[in-house]
This record gives C-alpha cells, sequence and structure tokens, in this order.
C-alpha cells in the first residue's frame, strides 16, 4: 500500500515538472515557437514597415502623379525667392528679356490682333525698346553681359509654347488672350522692380528702374482696359 502510494505521488510530480518546463519553452522570448516571440516579431515588422511608409511620404513618392506638380511648385518658390533678392546684374538680365520678349509679342499682335490692340502693341514696342536701350547702355557701363534667352530650358520652353499658342489665335479671341498675358506679365515686373528698389544694392540701377515704372504701370492699365471685365467667377488663366 505505501509502495502504490509513493507511486502515485512520484508520477504526480513527473507530471508537474513536464509541464512547468513545456510552459518556460513556449513562453521563452528566443524561442521561435514561443507565442511571445511571434507577438514581438509581429509587432517589430508592423513597426518596421509603418517607419518606412513614414520615411517614404516625407521624401515624397517619385510615382505619385501630384509628385512633379508639387515639386514644380517647390522650384517656382524657390526661382521667385531668388528674383527678389537677385543681383544687380540678374536685375538688368531680367529688364532686358521682359524687354525682347514685349517687342516680339508686340509684333504678333500687330499681326494678328483687332485695330485697338495694334495701337497697344505700338506702343509697347516703342517704349520697351527705348527702355531696353537704357538696360543695355547701363549693363554695359557696369561691366555686365546679359544674353537674350534665359538659361532656364524649361522657361524658355514655357514662354515658346505660350507665343506659339498666341500664334494660332486670331481677332477676339488673340485680343482677349494677348491682354490677359500682357495685364499678368507687367503685374510680376512691377511687384519685382518694387522690391529691388526697396532694398536697393546699387543706385544707378535702381535709378533706372524707378524711371522705368511708370511706362510699366501705363502698359498694366492699358492691358487692364483691353481685357474688360472677367466673366462673374472666372479667374484670369496664369502666365509665366
Amino acid at each position: 500500500m505505501t509502495s502504490f502510494i509513493r507511486s502515485i505521488c512520484l508520477a504526480a510530480l513527473l507530471a508537474a515538472g513536464s509541464a512547468w518546463a513545456q510552459q518556460q519553452t513556449t513562453d521563452n522570448p528566443d524561442n521561435p515557437h514561443s507565442t511571445k516571440a511571434k507577438s514581438k516579431a509581429g509587432s517589430d515588422v508592423s513597426a518596421s514597415s509603418t517607419n518606412q511608409q513614414v520615411d517614404q511620404a516625407e521624401r515624397g513618392n517619385p510615382d505619385d502623379p501630384n509628385y512633379k506638380d508639387r515639386e514644380k511648385m517647390a522650384t517656382g518658390a524657390d526661382h521667385e525667392a531668388m528674383m527678389q533678392n537677385a543681383t544687380p546684374q540678374m536685375q538688368l538680365q531680367k529688364l532686358h528679356l521682359t524687354n525682347l520678349h514685349e517687342i516680339e509679342l508686340g509684333k504678333l499682335a500687330e499681326q494678328n490682333g483687332s485695330e485697338k490692340v495694334k495701337s497697344f502693341a505700338q506702343t509697347l514696342q516703342r517704349d520697351h525698346k527705348a527702355a531696353d536701350k537704357q538696360v543695355m547702355d547701363l549693363a554695359k557701363k557696369k561691366g555686365f553681359t546679359l544674353t537674350d534667352t534665359m538659361q532656364d530650358a524649361e522657361k524658355q520652353q514655357h514662354k515658346q509654347m505660350a507665343k506659339d499658342r498666341l500664334t494660332n489665335l486670331k481677332g477676339a479671341q488673340f485680343d482677349r488672350e494677348f491682354a490677359n498675358a500682357m495685364w499678368m506679365g507687367h503685374r510680376k515686373v512691377i511687384s519685382l522692380v518694387n522690391s529691388w528698389t526697396q532694398s536697393c544694392k546699387d543706385q544707378d540701377v535702381c535709378t533706372l528702374e524707378t524711371s522705368l515704372l511708370p511706362k510699366l504701370q501705363q502698359h498694366e492699365q492699358m492691358a487692364a482696359q483691353l481685357r474688360g471685365p472677367l466673366p462673374q467667377g472666372k479667374a484670369p488663366e496664369p502666365t509665366r
């Protein structure tokens, strides 16, 4: 009887020891079969995946259709900021290119526009030719070399596309597009000139820019009159 009881107790102890050992093996995080190890691995993978997604979102996904638009907006903002702080040579270069552009479009307007637009086109050509002579004379005096084309190929291409679009228009449609382009273009130049003269870097350049402002403002007003009132709720198309 005593031996039988001992056998039962020994069996119970062995069973308890086996169960304890199995539990320790299962709950050991270092054991790949452990439920805790699986939970930990899942958590690590999830966190790693999330971090990668965040990093990618912050950098921007080049495959995202909106990525290039955001990149262009940033580039455009950088260019505007750069022009606000332009050197005297950059300022004269900008004015020179603007004069050439207005003269070129003025010639086109004489061919494609109505009589009222042709009159404005003649004024543009006359005034911008006179302004460009002053710009070139001052650049020569300062030892600045000015070019007739934009250094930024993309902006040069955009300008050419805008000109090509106007070339294919006639009559009232041309008048409207041309007047809108002249109005917005002169507004941008006037804004730049005002910012340059407020933080003047070269007094000779600032004096010239100040003398050019009245004509630029007159051209803006003439273009605004040609545009006429816009249909309610319709915003003007942006131009560069």
